[in-house]
């Protein structure tokens, strides 16, 4: 039974640790995708990464085209409204791809388009056709995939090619001075263009990198997590089962020499170790549950100062701390009882291993709702951990070498479960030390008690635990007890 209860445990949590790891997880189980696979589909740097600036740069070129167009019409030059067409369907191309387009293959396409239509109307267009070569190279490789880049490459050469042949029947009209201004303008703007390319590609896979350090260390993290939980879900589980194991020995050995209290005592002692662990378990299942939604809560309206007074006798036990526990009679509110005691549990069970020698229970009802408070004089919390104290498997104190018990699902659970039930858990911090914290649920009623002193509804119940252990032949006394402190 234990064994199969841990089985559940460990496969539950390894699911909790596991979607904390994403797509990495599952593309590593699921994928057949491999590494070069992967190299081939994908560019090395993204499209959409790049495309502000360098859809910017293109509508400056296309602009100053345009000017050197409209230039040229002015003093009569036939090329001119040729050029002024390039540099307008440019500027209107790039200004639509710096926030549309995922892909950079039509914006390159598009420039070879019109560096080849530029280059038929000049005299010589050597060093244009250089420099565009290398942009339409340095694009390619960085923002398409391999098998991509390679055919626009080759259509820039064929389009090349095309243009040699093309410029002497076209007799091209562009020379002279009018040639080295063109010349200026298209090469300043295609290296402003791929030095653009170049330092946003830069800082793009700078980014790639920095995600991917990012992605390394959240795995490290988790591995690290993994590693810490076995150690603190070893060491809750040890001393039970070192008791069990020892106790079990002793009454097979010496059953027929032992007393009927002794045995009566150790049995108790085992039911209250196997009773920890199975608390342990419904504690580290409940998380699945809980974010699934599939937790079931059957509300009901019972009477909290009961339950309070149960759940605080099993907590404190055998502790030799000094634990007031003051709730007025006749509280009753609607919730499910079972993961109310549930809650009760890991707050009390959270004030006997942190807190101090002294316990305090007080409950305050407002309109709607009831709020318990579980104060004790121990050193508190600092103000840095007040929220991370209910993070799963956080603690203040980690590892082997941590003196105390607990694997860090106590306050996160007990937070979960008073929000599924419309209520909530929270920390405040004590004056001048110790810690609160405090638990809310829907209030049903309060049934009035005539025979109270002063009329006041309710009656104060007081739990005073002592050293015996529940189920021995002295348990703890319930009785009236004084007024609770004023809040």
């Amino acid at each position: 039974m234990l064994s199969s209860l841990l089985g559940l445990e460990t496969g539950s949590t390894l699911d909790k640790w596991r979607s904390l790891t994403g797509e990495a997880y599952r593309q590593r189980e699921t994928s057949p995708v491999t590494t070069s696979d992967l190299a081939r589909l994908q560019a090395p740097v993204a499209y959409t990464d790049v495309r502000l600036r360098i859809n910017t740069m293109r509508a400056i070129f296309g602009a100053a085209l345009s000017a050197l167009g409209i230039t040229g019409l002015t003093q009569g030059l036939d090329p001119a409204a040729w050029i002024l067409l390039i540099g307008l369907y440019l500027t209107v191309d790039a200004l639509w791809r710096r926030h549309h387009g995922s892909s950079a293959l039509p914006m390159l396409v598009t420039d070879i388009l019109a560096i080849g239509a530029i280059a038929i109307v000049r005299d010589d267009a050597g060093l244009i056709g250089a420099v565009a070569f290398l942009y339409v190279f340095t694009g390619s490789m960085l923002l398409l995939r391999f098998p991509m880049a390679i055919g626009v490459i080759g259509t820039a050469v064929i389009i090349a090619i095309v243009a040699a042949f093309a410029r002497p029947m076209l007799d091209p009209e562009v020379s002279g001075a009018r040639q080295v201004v063109l010349d200026l303008v298209v090469v300043g703007a295609i290296v402003a263009i791929v030095a653009t390319l170049l330092y946003s590609a830069v800082q793009a896979l700078h980014a790639s990198t920095l995600q991917h350090q990012e992605a390394l260390n959240a795995e490290r993290r988790v591995v690290e997590l993994k590693d810490e939980f076995v150690s603190m879900v070893s060491h809750e589980f040890r001393t039970p089962l070192t008791s069990i194991a020892g106790f079990s020995a002793t009454l097979r050995a010496g059953w027929d020499s032992l007393t009927r209290e002794e045995i009566d005592e150790f049995l108790v002692i085992m039911r209250q170790e196997a009773q920890h662990l199975s608390s342990l378990v419904e504690d580290v299942l409940v998380i699945p549950r809980i974010e699934a939604g599939r937790l079931r809560l059957s509300s009901q309206e019972f009477d909290l100062a009961a339950e309070v007074a149960a759940t605080s006798r099993l907590v404190f036990a055998d502790t030799g701390k000094e634990v007031n526990a003051a709730i007025p009679g006749g509280v009753l509110v609607n919730a499910d009882r079972g993961r109310t005691g549930q809650v009760l549990r890991n707050l009390f069970d959270n004030a006997r291993k942190y807190g101090g020698d002294a316990v305090e229970i007080e409950g305050e009802a407002g309109t709607n709702t009831y709020t318990i408070t579980v104060s004790d004089n121990g050193p508190g919390i600092a103000e840095s951990d007040w929220e991370r104290v209910f993070e799963h498997f956080e603690q203040v104190t980690k590892g082997d070498a941590r003196s105390d018990e607990g694997v860090g699902l106590g306050l996160p659970i007990a937070r979960q479960l008073a929000r599924a039930m419309d209520g909530d858990v929270w920390y405040v911090p004590r004056f001048p030390t110790g810690a609160s914290f405090r638990f809310s649920m829907p209030l049903s009623r309060i049934i009035p008690d005539t025979g109270a002193e002063g009329g006041e509804p309710g009656k104060d119940l007081e739990t005073t635990t002592g050293p015996t252990r529940p189920g021995t032949t002295d348990p703890e006394t319930i009785g009236p007890a004084a007024e609770p402190p004023a809040s």
